[in-house]
């Protein structure tokens, strides 16, 4: 063990520990008022555990050999656990208009957060298989004509059909009965980016886009449920119900034009006051906005977008397919959250309950994303390893090149 945390990531981990310390204190800061009840530190210190038990998670995953999840028993069976766990969500009551979360005594877990890891485990174990002709059945005969002979067809089912069939329908039908569209979207937005990252055609991409773009306002038109339409139709018009649907995003837009370049000071947002629902959570960037301006938002997106980029490249470095896609995975599914987060705190999003990264109040959340990143360490550590590795063979080798040659260096 000693000998592998020689190449532990502290790079990584650093930015880790730095985003979860920022949140730590724009929590305690953010949930002062804490729906009315004054001064309660509570939400503070659940924080505190949470992050506590992340960092734990984040080690072990480290040290465990991610290989591992290419075992048909643990991949598919967290597939099914998590299919299972989303299903069970329609039994529970209802918080904020979505049955999505699992209310276990006075614990709640959402399991769409696991489900992400899951989903990006099993499009990684597909793609190298798919790239490395180990594809049995029906999906092999329609991978190789997809890699080999390159018929637009084959490539259709190759890198869309079978990967939407076997591994994203299951999880779009048991989320879209809760219903939690922000999360469904995360996980279409995840597919999407691997389908940039393990080289999928651009001839069939580009009609994906479109096809993606129609099924987006079929939903809007005929499934999404009037709270939902209301959602989407606020973001371009926020005054049209500034006391039902567009209060939050009219409160959020506040919160950052008045935190202006620096902010207010740390502790003094006005908006935490009962003015901003739930500023702990979705919407937590709108308080750093506030109090920290435009300087503190940028100071936190810098990190975030420094571990996705770290993600990207180690993915680089690496040796196999699969280690290659579950990094990119997991910088797309970073980037995706980032992005949508950011995008309902200003206006350009609806707001859809996705949390942002390592920063908003949420245990599932926090302690699956730690996960995550250290999986993606124990990725760096074999990297590093392997590496230096090859060095001390290349330094070894002339070495006794030197000694065998008859001639000598006269310095």
């Amino acid at each position: 063990m000693k000998t592998r945390f020689q190449y532990f990531d502290f790079t990584l981990f650093i930015a880790v520990l730095m985003l979860v310390g920022i949140s730590s204190v724009m929590i305690y800061s953010a949930s002062v008022w804490n729906r009315g009840d004054y001064a309660n530190s509570g939400l503070f210190y659940r924080q505190l555990v949470y992050a506590g038990i992340g960092i734990v998670v984040y080690l072990v995953a480290t040290l465990f050999r991610y290989e591992n999840f290419r075992k048909p028993h643990i991949l598919y069976g967290l597939y099914a656990l998590t299919v299972i766990l989303l299903f069970v969500t329609w039994a529970m009551p209802p918080l904020n208009g979505a049955r999505a979360w699992l209310v276990v005594g006075g614990f709640t877990m959402q399991p769409v957060e696991i489900a992400k890891f899951a989903l990006i485990l099993l499009l990684a174990n597909y793609y190298h298989r798919l790239w490395n002709d180990d594809l049995k059945g029906l999906p092999g005969r329609i991978g190789r004509a997809a890699i080999v002979k390159k018929g637009w067809r084959a490539q259709i089912g190759a890198f869309f059909l079978i990967p939407i069939i076997y591994f994203f329908l299951p999880y779009a039908i048991a989320i879209n009965g809760q219903p939690d569209h922000g999360g469904l979207f995360v996980l279409g937005a995840i597919m999407f980016m691997m389908w940039l990252a393990v080289g999928s055609p651009l001839r069939i991409i580009v009609p994906a886009i479109l096809a993606g773009i129609g099924f987006v306002y079929a939903m809007y038109t005929f499934v999404f449920t009037d709270n939902q339409v209301s959602r989407v139709d606020v973001v371009f018009n926020p005054f049209m119900d500034p006391e039902g649907y567009g209060h939050q995003l009219l409160m959020s837009i506040i919160s950052i034009v008045h935190g202006g370049l620096t902010g207010v000071g740390l502790g003094n947002s006005y908006q935490k006051y009962g003015y901003l629902p739930e500023p702990e959570t979705d919407y937590i960037m709108s308080i750093i906005a506030e109090e920290l301006g435009f300087v503190g938002v940028l100071a936190v997106l810098t990190l975030l977008f420094f571990i996705a980029f770290r993600a990207i490249n180690i993915a680089n470095h690496s040796d196999n397919h699969f280690a290659m896609f579950v990094s990119f995975g997991i910088a797309a599914q970073l980037m995706v959250q980032t992005a949508i987060n950011i995008g309902a705190m200003s206006g350009w999003f609806p707001g859809t309950g996705v949390t942002l990264p390592l920063v908003s109040y949420g245990g599932t959340s926090l302690i699956m994303t730690m996960g995550i990143l250290g999986v993606l360490s124990s990725i760096s550590m074999r990297n590093r390893h392997r590496e230096a590795t090859r060095r001390a063979e290349i330094r070894e080798k002339s070495a006794e090149n030197v000694q065998s040659s008859s001639l000598h260096v006269v310095r």
